[in-house]
């Protein structure tokens, strides 16, 4: 089987598992002997809820068995700089800190909201409105 139909099937079994327990899939990556599931929740992911998934999802996967030869499984949260990668991302997050990388440039500001299918980020010099098909990668940005 091929990896995208690996996590095509993963992705089909185990969203409504993590659903049920209150929680997003956020992502599912497979690579080196790894399948790392990334969940979320408005509220933010705790321990508790990445050893619930882990539990509830590691015996349906070990029952189903969509992945042949051995694999570790990671449950994990997307962190303080996660990802941004859909305009609901864009749009949840508004008011935050980011990095926006498109080909033309490398821009960071304060996410201002959307236009449509366009990203308002709110630089220093400027307000940018970047088309959400330009990005190339985008994550949220911590000031410490």
């Amino acid at each position: 089987m091929k990896q995208a139909e690996i996590l095509e099937k993963v992705t089909e079994l185990v969203k409504p598992e993590i659903a049920a327990l209150g929680l997003d899939l956020f992502e599912i990556e497979f690579k080196g002997g790894v399948l790392r599931i990334t969940i979320d929740k408005p509220q933010g992911v705790g321990l508790d809820d990445c050893v619930a998934v882990n539990r509830r999802v590691g015996l349906l996967l070990d029952a189903e068995d969509p992945i042949s030869g051995k694999y570790r499984l990671e449950v994990t949260s997307p962190g303080l700089n996660r990802k941004l990668k859909s305009l609901k991302d864009f749009e949840y997050f508004s008011g935050r800190k980011a990095r926006v990388v498109t080909q033309d440039g490398s821009y960071t500001g304060i996410i201002s909201g959307l236009d449509g299918d366009k990203v308002l980020l709110k630089t220093d010099d400027d307000e940018l409105s970047i088309g959400v098909h330009a990005i190339i990668k985008a994550n949220l940005e911590f000031d410490f």
